[in-house]
């Protein structure tokens, strides 16, 4: 990550620029909107100040932090810094003495399942018909060929 600088961006306007990434981690415009101004988002930036990478994070149960959104610029996908990106978020989330990271994806994404595991993340529940069109998601929304309906939560101890 050394062409890039990992910031903190605090509640405010200057977060709409992280927009469309939010919204690779969460397709719901709804969603998105209702938690995006929460929490601490850290927004991997390069030189020119563009984002390729961003985690929003905000307080879970029992002083666990849950990863809100998880996400990388499609153009810059499959070079390894959504890898380093989670490992620095995960580190400095140790140093400010967070004891559990929890987060939730699709039943179907399969990559992102393999992503979190590879991280160290275990399974710990499932929230059956969590993507519903009552929580602003479409009823056919797929995934690899499968239906998304159910929230799959994992946790890391740290």
């Amino acid at each position: 990550m050394t062409d890039y600088t990992l910031i903190s961006v605090p509640p405010g306007e200057e977060r709409e620029r992280f927009l469309s990434l939010l919204l690779l981690a969460d397709e719901s415009l709804e969603q998105v909107r209702s938690y995006m101004q929460s929490g601490e988002l850290y927004a991997l930036v390069g030189h020119d100040r563009t984002a390729v990478g961003i985690v929003l994070t905000v307080p879970a149960e029992h002083g666990a932090v849950e990863l809100k959104a998880v996400a990388v610029d499609t153009a810059q996908q499959n070079r390894g810094i959504g890898r380093r990106l989670l490992a620095a978020v995960i580190e400095d989330l140790r140093k400010r003495g967070v004891r559990r990271a929890i987060v939730g994806t699709a039943n179907a994404g399969i990559g992102q399942l393999a992503y979190y595991q590879k991280a160290g993340f275990r399974l710990l529940r499932i929230e059956r018909d969590f993507f519903s069109p009552a929580r602003g998601y479409p009823a056919d929304m797929e995934d690899n060929g499968i239906r998304l309906r159910d929230m799959v939560w994992m946790d890391l101890e740290l």
